[in-house]
């Protein structure tokens, strides 16, 4: 080869390397995760603690007012965090890039981290709602409910339990919203973001699926076919009259095992809560 074709031979590898590189850049700004990650780092002055979790859910239930003089400043503060949340959710695309080869160790540091933005975007909404900005307020209202569904996105029960909790205080913040009158339009961008949901709203299943993979290693796995005890588990959820089967069978797992499984009756009950829910979030967007 002469030295003029080398010459174009390495011109065309490096044009085709760097159109390989801007493809990669390209598919991993479509990421909403990355977005999401950019969020946290911009959240200011907040952590969830059980006082202000009980200030907000007391809110939720209009069982206490929202004083805009309280959470104006800290919304503000939060603001840019909650905006490139918001954009974020424009994407569709949501992977966390989780390595459950880590077993237990898997990190689940961003759950609580999306736990304080998703109620800092509740904030959001009713300081919206507040200042006459009902537009503002529904748009807010509906990348929430976007990104509580993307929180529980490929992730185990922990995930998908937070994502519940984040979805719910958007579904009753919506209802909120609907009794203090918004418009046509505004109501169906509303009932879009419950319907984006999907019919069941959160995937237990593969939550459940995922959280028995992670036990299926040491220290706790000890010859037991966890296989079966996963399907009956995902089997309850389906069919609830199978729970006294299925806790007969953990009876049978040996410690330390038995003790880090999920407690069927209550993960039971957090999904019968939430399909209550978010019947009652579309019924009140009908």
């Amino acid at each position: 080869m002469n030295t003029k074709s080398t010459y174009i031979l390495v011109a065309v590898l490096l044009v085709l390397s760097s159109g390989a590189f801007a493809e990669q850049r390209v598919k991993l700004g479509d990421n909403a995760a990355l977005r999401y990650w950019a969020a946290f780092s911009e959240m200011q002055d907040w952590a969830t603690t059980p006082e202000n979790a009980k200030e907000l859910r007391a809110i939720l239930d209009g069982t206490a007012p929202y004083d805009d003089l309280k959470y104006k400043d800290l919304v503000a503060k939060n603001q840019p965090a909650l905006l490139v949340m918001q954009r974020g959710t424009a994407l569709a695309n949501c992977d966390w890039g989780l390595d459950y080869e880590l077993g237990p160790d898997t990190p689940v540091e961003y759950v609580r981290n999306a736990l304080e933005l998703g109620r800092l975007n509740v904030l959001y909404a009713f300081h919206q709602m507040t200042n006459g900005d009902k537009d503002g307020a529904v748009r807010t209202l509906a990348a929430g409910m976007h990104f509580a569904h993307d929180v529980a996105q490929g992730g185990s029960l922990f995930a998908t339990l937070v994502a519940k909790d984040l979805l719910e205080s958007h579904f009753q913040t919506a209802e909120f919203a609907v009794h203090a009158g918004i418009s046509t339009e505004q109501l169906a961008v509303l009932r879009k973001a419950v319907r984006q949901a999907g019919r069941e709203g959160l995937d237990w299943e593969s939550a459940i699926r995922l959280e028995m993979a992670a036990l299926d290693r040491p220290p706790w796995q000890k010859n037991v076919a966890l296989a079966g005890v996963t399907q009956a588990y995902v089997n309850v959820l389906k069919n609830p009259s199978t729970l006294p089967d299925f806790e007969r069978l953990l009876e049978t797992i040996p410690m330390p095992l038995h003790d880090v499984i999920p407690l069927p009756q209550r993960v039971l009950e957090e999904k019968q809560e939430f399909d209550r829910k978010l019947a009652q979030a579309r019924a009140a967007l009908e």
